[in-house]
């Protein structure tokens, strides 16, 4: 099962590549159509790492190394993972209320509305977390509920993002 895992969550990681970089190019798109003055790149830039942290964290699943700098590795690139994809859903998010204005014919006001929301959320929760893995002695168990609930809550994100984008072409 952990060859099937694993295989499965580094493609969600290209596949997680794939939807920042087609979010850059919607938005060097609606820049060229002169709709978009200027955006940043930041959220990919982010996204980008996100995907790379994540490819890590599969590669490194299932290994069994009695190393502390091994263990300590790999909590550094899952929490890595977590903070450049908060990072990236929080700068995309920013980027699209931003232009709420300039994109009101492309995106659905209610949708995104919940998207600030839900980025709110899980960013709160994200530092919930961190405090609770950093202060206290949470056992296996916590960590990977933790885990399988943040994965399921990315999920909700991009579904958002499908739900978000009204016909682009008209």
């Amino acid at each position: 099962s952990i060859y099937i895992f694993r295989t499965l969550i580094i493609l969600s990681s290209f596949i997680l590549f794939l939807y920042w970089k087609n979010n850059f190019y919607l938005f060097k798109e609606l820049k060229s159509n002169n709709i978009l003055t200027n955006f940043t790149k930041k959220f990919f830039y982010f996204g980008l790492f996100s995907c790379i942290f994540l490819a890590l964290h599969a590669t490194f699943l299932g290994l069994d190394i009695e190393s502390d700098l091994f263990q300590k590795a790999r909590r550094l690139i899952i929490t890595s993972f977590i903070f450049f994809e908060i990072s990236a859903q929080y700068l995309l998010t920013k980027s699209l209320f931003n232009f709420r204005v300039e994109l009101k014919e492309y995106i659905n006001p209610l949708i995104l509305k919940i998207k600030i929301a839900f980025v709110a959320i899980v960013l709160f929760g994200t530092v919930l977390s961190f405090a609770i893995l950093a202060f206290g002695n949470p056992d296996t168990s916590f960590k990977h509920i933790l885990e399988w609930n943040y994965f399921a809550f990315l999920l909700i994100y991009y579904l958002l993002s499908t739900l978000l984008w009204r016909s682009f072409r008209k």
